[in-house]
C-alpha cells in the first residue's frame, strides 16, 4: 500500500529509527506481535506531537488539504458505488490521500526534533491560500458530479493543482534521515502518479493525453 510505514521499513533503516524516535519505538515498531501502524506506535510511544511553531502549522495545513483531498475521493466513490471500475478507483485515492496525511504526521513530529529546512519550503508556501480555496471549490463541486467523465475530469483539476508539489516540498524540508532513506515517503508522490495514469484513461479515455501531462509534471513519473 502506497505510503504505509511498516516494520520492514523500519527494520531496512534501524539507525535512522533510533536516531529520530529512540530504541523503544524501533522495537515496538519491528516486533512480530505488532499490527499497529507506524503513526499508532508513535502515539502510544507519546512522540506523535503537534505545536504551535511555524513549522506544525505548516504542516497541519498541507495534512489538512490531503484529508480534504481524501474527503472528495471518498464522495466520488459514493456516487459511483455501483460502477465496477470507479468506485475502487476512487476509493484507492481515497486511501492514498490518507496516507500521505500520515506521513505528513510524522514529518510533523520529526522535524520538531531534528529541524525543518525553511528555504525548500518556502517557495510553495504562498501557494497554500490559494491551494486551500482551490481544494474547498473541489470538494464543493465533488458533490453535483453526475457523470464518470465529469469526475475524471475533477480528479485532473486536483492532481495538476499544486497539492503534490506542496506534499513533496513538505517531505523535503523535513530535515531528517528517517524521512529522506524510508521507502515510503520516497516512492509515495511516484506511486500515486503512476496509479492514475494507469487506471484513469481506463475509465476516461479522451483523458490519456491530460494524463500524460500531469505525469510529466514530476521528472521520477517520465519514462
Amino acid at each position: 500500500m502506497i505510503g504505509v510505514i511498516t516494520g520492514w521499513d523500519v527494520m531496512a533503516h534501524p539507525i535512522s529509527t533510533i536516531r529520530c524516535f529512540g530504541w523503544g519505538v524501533f522495537f515496538r515498531a519491528v516486533a512480530p506481535w505488532n499490527h499497529d501502524p507506524f503513526l499508532s506506535v508513535l502515539h502510544n510511544a507519546g512522540i506523535l506531537r503537534a505545536g504551535t511553531q511555524d513549522v506544525p502549522t505548516i504542516l497541519e495545513r498541507c495534512i489538512a488539504l490531503e484529508l480534504r483531498a481524501k474527503r472528495i475521493y471518498r464522495v466520488l466513490a459514493k456516487a459511483f458505488s455501483d460502477h465496477e471500475l470507479a468506485e475502487p478507483f476512487f476509493t484507492g485515492l481515497a486511501e492514498h490521500e490518507q496516507f500521505h496525511a500520515d506521513l505528513l504526521k510524522v514529518c510533523r513530529s520529526t522535524a520538531l526534533a531534528s529541524g525543518w529546512k525553511a528555504n525548500l519550503f518556502n517557495p510553495w508556501q504562498d501557494s497554500l491560500p490559494r491551494l486551500e480555496q482551490h481544494m474547498k471549490a473541489a470538494e464543493t463541486a465533488a458533490y453535483s458530479i453526475e457523470s464518470v467523465d465529469a469526475a475524471m475530469k475533477l480528479v485532473i483539476q486536483i492532481e495538476s493543482s499544486e497539492i503534490n508539489e506542496v506534499f513533496c516540498a513538505a517531505l523535503a524540508a523535513t530535515d531528517s534521515v528517517f524521512v529522506k532513506k524510508l521507502g515510503p515517503f520516497r516512492k509515495a508522490t511516484e506511486g500515486h502518479m503512476a496509479y492514475i495514469a494507469e487506471r484513469l484513461p481506463e475509465l476516461s479515455p479522451q483523458l490519456k493525453l491530460a494524463c500524460r501531462k500531469m505525469r510529466a509534471r514530476f521528472p521520477t513519473m517520465r519514462r
